[in-house]
């Protein structure tokens, strides 16, 4: 797992915006420096926690406004005396406008918006790979030229024997690329020499999802203590971090309903993959059931599924249990995501409304589901649930 950001030498000495509470009024107030002046600026704000992360949130977009030189002190702070000093001075510098600084500014400006896990791998491009071959440009003379060159040398292995890079990563790449140039393009009025440059034509998948029959044996060899498990797993298409994150009371037994507001990424728990994925899960009898089951049986734990009093990880299923279970089966080796492939395989042959299954697995639309498993969508087609229902009915485990 790529190390999230630490120390921008440059970006550093910058940012010197900080949160401070007046003692005598319990007030906060942000503490820092634009061209050597010090200022400082109170707010009618408590010291509280909510109070310090939504300062903390203008600070970072302050830091990077201050670094880039665009900041405007009169907008920020309308109503300061301090803003008189500073309306007709810029800040800005060369150094600001050179990609290795505009790309990190930007960075800290947009990290606060992002999932961490998300901001870890974006972190890890920028620094192994675009900082790498542009930090040095001003940002506003890459072109477009640059870029295609940059993507020829991206599908090139760079060493002997070292695997290609996918058409998905390297769009991926490209794709970060194109973000920082858009916004510096606004900042400094150039064109984006991006914008034309179409994203390389990505192999599709082979979706190896479980037949029904397979996924009766693998519920019926599972451990006794990991069917409901699977049979949950299998039959609502939750993602891992989803599933290992759900809490007794996002449950609506008497409307049959999952909540989906949380994921556990890496252990840290933080919101869903994106706004679509936060839901409404419709439960079919087998999953009410399962649940009904592990109601019974549930410790003082806030989640549905833990050990030993903390949620379940995404290691210890894939190793611990998921890896053993299909080895002792004979089934080939996949991975425990592919029960959200299933159960979108098995809601589409069984002929329910892709519009439907795409709210269940909490994608923003239907495209997706033909994109990805058109091979298993039939003509005609059903939009309550209930076909998949009746189907998830004929699998037998023994509970």
């Amino acid at each position: 797992m790529h190390n999230a950001p630490r120390d921008w030498q440059k970006l550093d000495e910058v940012i010197m915006a900080a949160i401070n509470v007046r003692k005598e009024t319990s007030r906060l107030y942000i503490d820092f420096r634009l061209n050597g002046i010090r200022c400082r600026e109170q707010t009618a704000l408590r010291d509280t926690l909510n109070n310090r992360r939504l300062l903390n949130k203008l600070i970072d977009k302050m830091n990077a406004e201050i670094f880039l030189g665009i900041f405007d002190y009169s907008k920020t702070f309308p109503a300061s005396r301090m803003a008189r000093k500073f309306q007709n001075t810029k800040n800005s510098t060369c150094e600001s406008r050179r990609f290795i600084n505009f790309s990190k500014a930007w960075f800290n400006e947009m990290k606060p918006s992002w999932r961490e896990s998300y901001t870890k791998t974006m972190f890890y491009i920028l620094e192994s790979k675009l900082i790498k071959k542009f930090g040095d440009s001003f940002i506003s003379n890459i072109t477009k030229s640059d870029i295609l060159n940059y993507r020829a040398e991206l599908t090139t292995p760079e060493t002997k024997g070292s695997k290609r890079l996918s058409a998905h990563y390297i769009n991926r790449i490209l794709g970060l690329l194109s973000s920082i140039l858009d916004e510096a393009s606004t900042r400094y009025d150039f064109a984006n020499p991006s914008k034309s440059i179409k994203r390389l034509k990505s192999r599709k998948k082979s979706i190896q999802s479980f037949s029904l029959k397979e996924v009766e044996e693998i519920i019926k060899k599972a451990p006794a203590e990991y069917k409901d498990y699977l049979i949950i797993r299998f039959f609502t298409g939750l993602r891992t971090g989803e599933l290992h994150a759900l809490k007794w009371h996002n449950i609506y037994f008497n409307e049959r309903q999952i909540h989906i507001k949380e994921s556990i990424v890496n252990g840290v728990i933080g919101e869903t993959k994106s706004a679509s994925s936060d839901r409404i899960v419709h439960m079919s009898d087998a999953v009410f059931s399962s649940l009904k089951r592990l109601l019974t049986i549930r410790d003082k734990s806030e989640f549905v599924f833990t050990r030993n009093g903390l949620p379940l990880t995404q290691s210890y299923i894939t190793q611990s249990i998921w890896y053993p279970l299909l080895k002792s089966i004979g089934l080939r080796k996949r991975r425990p995501y592919t029960t959200r492939h299933t159960a979108a395989t098995l809601w589409l042959a069984s002929g329910e409304n892709p519009e439907w299954i795409a709210k269940q697995l909490g994608h923003n639309s239907s495209q997706i589901l033909f994109d990805t498993y058109s091979n298993y969508i039939p003509n005609l087609t059903r939009q309550d649930g209930c076909q998949a229902n009746r189907l998830f009915n004929k699998v037998e485990v023994n509970l």
